[in-house]
């Protein structure tokens, strides 16, 4: 706008100083005119000619001058709208800019938030792992065990104690625990003189505050029962609260030409703690507290108390020979390459589509005059059955090496919260 009104000015200055020549030319002509006469007179009336085009020439130029300057004024007015537009323009872009700081702002405080909540819950629903065999490449009906044994996710390795006749791997597998962390506080592994003063009279301590809250539907006190669903090469921690730190192990050694035991292990070394029967030496407390994603149980190994996912705790029922049964389901006396494979194959003649049972080698395979290895099929549409723990024992064909079915001895797998009757059924 300024660069055009200083154009109309100009123009102006130069239209008045052609008029100002102009008249300058004229009085000058008049003033000769008036003193001369014959040639002379002539001359001055030539002269006088010329300044009349001179002037009209700058009347010419002053009014060009004058057009200029009322385009350069519309031109200036033009761009002060322009500007005036620029501004209100700007104004809202700045309107819009400040909301979108503050939504930003508000995204951040949630991010913030957020990340506060997921930092704080982060150890109570981690992801689940499988261990090798669990799932993956099973027969039809191996699937995930729908009472939350797909839960597991810590890794461990079970131990060997030396001359004790047992010959698990000792390779690096998935722990049968749950994948839920926490739990800080520690217990001793014995908490049953828990309220005992000390020698100076000083009250007891007060007890552990435990994760979750209290869950009705769990075996009661005295109730027997045994670790289910764990892998051979695998064990199941103890911790001494729900979700807490690992203060025992319990590792399952069956099929070793021995009686079956359960180890009570160190939680880091091969140390034993105890031994106990295979499928009754494990003793619920009668406590079991609910966590968001897990149910744990307390349990009494020995002189020892620990608590232990109810999703690997399970009584036992009683033993029957199911041979017959399950020829009868796969319509033939089934053979396969290895004792692993032929124990996938007779838990399928056993196990659930729907829900899918999940499928566990939970006794390492073993070969005598027979071969010999234990699977547990568990997850069944009943509501007191959990599922079976099924001994397979196979005739090994000494030209192929491939086995042939000769017994299956199945025993009743019942959930942990409807027990076992005297005659040895699920409640």
């Amino acid at each position: 706008m300024s660069l055009g009104l200083a154009v109309a000015r100009r123009a102006l200055l130069l239209a008045l100083v052609a008029l100002l020549v102009a008249v300058v030319a004229l009085v000058a002509a008049f003033v000769a005119d008036s003193g001369s006469d014959g040639a002379a007179g002539v001359v001055d009336t030539t002269a006088l000619a010329e300044a009349r085009t001179a002037a009209a020439a700058a009347q010419a130029s002053a009014e060009d001058a004058a057009i200029m300057s009322a385009a350069s004024a519309a031109k200036a007015d033009e761009a002060a709208v322009v500007a005036q537009e620029a501004v209100v323009t700007a104004q809202q872009a700045a309107a819009v800019a400040e909301a979108a700081a503050a939504q930003a702002a508000v995204a951040v405080e949630a991010l913030a938030a957020a990340q506060q909540a997921a930092a704080s819950t982060e150890g109570d629903a981690q992801p689940a792992e499988t261990s090798d065999g669990e799932t993956g490449a099973e027969p039809s009906g191996a699937g995930t065990d729908t009472a939350g044994a797909a839960e597991a996710g810590d890794t461990a390795k079970p131990a060997t104690e030396a001359g004790a006749g047992d010959t698990n791997a000792t390779t690096d597998t998935q722990d049968a625990d749950v994948s839920d962390t926490g739990g800080d506080e520690s217990v001793e592994a014995s908490t049953d003189d828990a309220d005992a003063s000390d020698a100076g009279g000083d009250e007891p301590e007060p007890a552990v505050s435990l994760p979750g809250e209290p869950y009705e539907s769990g075996p009661p006190d005295g109730a027997a029962l045994a670790v289910v669903g764990v892998s051979h090469d695998s064990v199941l921690n103890v911790r001494d609260v729900p979700a807490g730190e690992i203060v025992a192990r319990l590792d399952n050694v069956m099929n070793v030409g021995s009686e079956p035991v359960v180890y009570v292990r160190e939680p880091d070394s091969d140390a034993l703690i105890a031994t106990l029967d295979l499928n009754r030496g494990v003793i619920a407390t009668g406590n079991t507290r609910r966590l968001p994603t897990t149910i744990w149980h307390e349990i009494r190994m020995a002189d020892a108390v620990g608590w232990a996912s109810s999703a690997f705790l399970s009584p036992l029922g009683d033993t029957s020979d199911a041979t017959a049964e399950v020829v009868a389901v796969l319509g033939e006396t089934p053979g396969a390459e290895t004792l692993v494979e032929l124990a996938r194959i007779v838990a399928a003649a056993v196990a659930s589509d729907d829900p899918p049972s999940r499928v566990v080698v939970s006794g390492a395979p073993v070969i005598g005059d027979l071969g010999e290895v234990t699977v547990d099929v568990l997850g069944l549409p009943d509501d007191a059955v959990r599922g079976f723990r099924l001994q397979v024992f196979a005739q090994q064909d000494p030209v192929s090496g491939s086995f042939v079915l000769k017994s299956v001895e199945s025993t009743t797998i019942c959930d942990s919260h409807r027990g076992v009757s005297e005659e040895g059924l699920c409640n």
